[in-house]
């Protein structure tokens, strides 16, 4: 990618135990843009010479004052999934949109386990010593009652995270995160095929340059999605910022 002018990025795991000191060690070998999920790997990086840092979801910043304090240590912030898209755009504009990254297509990762799925069923090892690291070779989904696919994937520390299975897509929100400024977008995929992430993102960047509109972003990112989509945690309810009487 590098050759080719393209700037990398690598996501940081989810958690980082005692004496895992290697992966960050790894990572940092990449030499490339890092997406940091936790706060004790943010400040692990903080101790070494570290690259650009993007702060993602998980690492919960919901309002203005935890936004500026992470914002100390990275150069940009994702908002928790906590907030709907109307209070993303509040976010951006207290926080300073230049500083958003908002997630306008991916699966939310709706579990996450120290169990290896991968290793347990499809490897005769006990640990990626062993395993012969499947999970490099094998696609894996788990498939509910309703007969949806949702996508398993193993992360550098072996644990698994459980995707859910529509994409959690922002098309009926975007102009509003254009007009709170927000410029930053990211797309996230899991199992889609390397001609549903050209075609996602090709559908994205018509919209983002004013061809196609909203509704017919929807439309098409639902027939290209793999299980459809879904405004998933986006979703604005009416009325949401009124609180019911306590009876």
């Amino acid at each position: 990618m590098k050759a080719n002018g393209v700037t990398a990025r690598v996501a940081s795991p989810r958690v980082l135990k005692p004496g895992e000191a290697r992966i960050l060690n790894f990572l940092l070998s990449l030499e490339c843009q890092l997406l940091v999920r936790s706060s004790g790997i943010l400040n692990a990086l903080l101790e070494k010479r570290h690259p650009f840092l993007i702060g993602d979801f998980s690492l919960n910043a919901a309002n203005s004052l935890s936004a500026a304090e992470y914002l100390k240590f990275v150069a940009r912030l994702t908002p928790t999934h906590d907030l709907n898209a109307a209070q993303v755009a509040d976010l951006a504009r207290d926080a300073g949109a230049e500083n958003i990254e908002a997630v306008a297509y991916q699966h939310l990762p709706v579990f996450h386990t120290e169990h290896c799925v991968f290793c347990r069923f499809l490897s005769e090892g006990t640990s990626y010593k062993d395993c012969g690291r499947p999970c490099e070779k094998h696609r894996v989904e788990l498939r509910d009652h309703e007969g949806r696919s949702h996508p398993v994937m193993a992360d550098v520390g072996c644990r698994n995270t459980v995707f859910g299975a529509e994409a959690q897509e922002a098309s009926a929100h975007l102009d509003l995160w254009r007009a709170a400024g927000i410029r930053h977008f990211r797309l996230e995929f899991v199992h889609e095929s390397g001609a549903q992430v050209t075609e996602v993102a090709r559908l994205f960047e018509l919209a983002l340059r004013g061809k196609i509109g909203a509704a017919q972003l929807g439309r098409e990112l639902k027939a290209v999605a793999p299980e459809g989509t879904t405004q998933g945690s986006l979703f604005v309810a009416p009325g949401y910022l009124e609180l019911p009487v306590l009876q």
